[in-house]
């Protein structure tokens, strides 16, 4: 007999990733971290729930439960990925049995928000502007755009403090070395260039890599547009502002790995059905490392 949806949904997320090889890289009574077995990265930012059996990846900003989880990495892997394709997977799947115990969430009240932002001050943690100095961003440009957040976890009663970056809803984008995530509403963040009627619109995915190249150029603004997406999942939301504005010219910084490619690819394409837009990739600066900061370390060191 098929596996069921109630019988799914007892087999522990962890149980499955490690089935796949991936092992956490940091642990809590909570919550387990995972580079994301969706993507390359290199700082893990894939999160389980262990008493909710629930993933997130704040790289594509998605998540869900175990199916959920399944139909995601097996369309990563280029396999048919639908509910029923998840069920005979995980049905096939040895060695896993059933572990988890669903969450009642009747048994206690609604959490309170767990990260809470106390503070927002200026960059002075000496920890986090010589983490902001091993990604080759110096501590005079970051305090043009990035802000020093103070945020307390209501789950353990400690604060901690991160490197943050307000988006367009008032939210802060905010980073450690090995955590980043989003304070608030996610959101793009729009910047003006120096042009004050400009042309064109630079798209990058993070915010490290719109202030690499700002190094690179050794400016503190480009002339132009800048949107950072702070997320390859909110492309879509930037992709109106290219045909609402009045910009001819669109320059996408984006990442070398499958993601970025994707996007790339839509941005082209969004360009070639709303002329007179242009688009210029400017990959080929750093065809040979995974993104624009990875290129600048490698041309600082």
């Amino acid at each position: 007999m098929a596996m069921t949806f109630e019988q799914a949904i007892t087999i522990a997320i962890p149980d499955v990733l490690e089935k796949l090889g991936h092992l956490p890289t940091k642990k809590t009574t909570r919550e387990y971290w995972y580079l994301s077995p969706l993507r390359f990265e290199k700082t893990a930012s894939f999160k389980v729930d262990l008493r909710k059996n629930l993933w997130f990846d704040f790289g594509t900003y998605s998540g869900g439960g175990i199916i959920k989880f399944v139909e995601a990495w097996l369309k990563s892997e280029g396999k048919p990925s639908s509910y029923k394709d998840a069920l005979a997977w995980l049905d096939g799947l040895s060695g896993i049995q059933p572990s988890f115990k669903a969450y009642d969430h009747s048994q206690e009240q609604e959490e309170k928000k767990r990260l809470e932002l106390r503070s927002v001050t200026k960059l002075r943690s000496s920890i986090l502007i010589s983490y902001l100095e091993e990604r080759g961003i110096p501590h005079e440009l970051a305090t043009q755009y990035l802000r020093e957040l103070s945020i307390q976890d209501n789950d353990t009663g400690k604060r901690f403090t991160s490197i943050g970056f307000k988006n367009d809803k008032g939210a802060y984008e905010h980073r450690r070395r090995n955590f980043k995530g989003c304070i608030g509403p996610k959101a793009i963040s729009s910047l003006r260039g120096i042009n004050p009627d400009p042309e064109g619109v630079h798209l990058f995915e993070g915010v490290f890599d719109f202030l690499s190249v700002l190094v690179f150029k050794e400016k503190s603004r480009l002339d132009d547009q800048v949107i950072v997406l702070n997320s390859a999942m909110m492309l879509k939301h930037a992709l109106p502002l290219l045909s609402a504005s009045q910009y001819k010219y669109v320059y996408t910084w984006f990442d070398n790995d499958n993601t970025g490619k994707k996007a790339t690819e839509e941005v082209r394409e969004f360009c070639l059905a709303h002329p007179p837009l242009e688009h210029t990739p400017m990959n080929s600066y750093y065809p040979e490392h995974k993104d624009v900061n990875e290129w600048l370390m490698h041309l600082l060191s």
